[in-house]
């Protein structure tokens, strides 16, 4: 497994326009089980990865991270079906992801144009990624 470098969660950059990528997040690189267990979950997982990103660039950052608990959660389904390294590194990149939206919360929650706004998600955020954190 691969994860694709464009998938970013941030609007900081010098160009502050997110256009979704064309390719999914995670792809089938390696498997030990060559793809057959973790196929059907993956593709759910990048469909949900793929959700959230679009709800990110549209400030509703609520359901974004909720596409992503969703995603977590999918992958204890497939720890379950004995791909546990697709499992694993699938986590750290829902996890990853939850981190970048965490860390653009923040920014949106504090300094000299912070918005109280963004505050209820920005909790949200921490406790969700805590839950993550405690599931890796």
């Amino acid at each position: 497994m691969k994860e694709n470098e464009q998938w970013t969660y941030s609007k900081s950059g010098p160009d502050k326009t997110l256009s979704e990528p064309k390719n999914q997040p995670i792809q089938l690189d390696s498997c030990p089980q060559n793809g057959k267990n973790c196929a059907t979950h993956r593709a759910k997982i990048n469909e949900c990865l793929v959700n959230s990103f679009h709800h990110f660039s549209h400030r509703e950052y609520d359901f974004s991270i909720n596409e992503l608990k969703i995603a977590f959660d999918k992958t204890k389904e497939l720890e379950k079906s004995t791909c546990t390294s697709c499992a694993k590194l699938f986590r750290t990149r829902i996890t990853a992801s939850m981190e970048q939206i965490h860390d653009e919360l923040h920014k949106m929650t504090t300094g000299l144009f912070k918005s109280k706004r963004y505050k209820p998600s920005f909790e949200y955020a921490t406790v969700i990624i805590q839950e993550f954190k405690e599931n890796i």
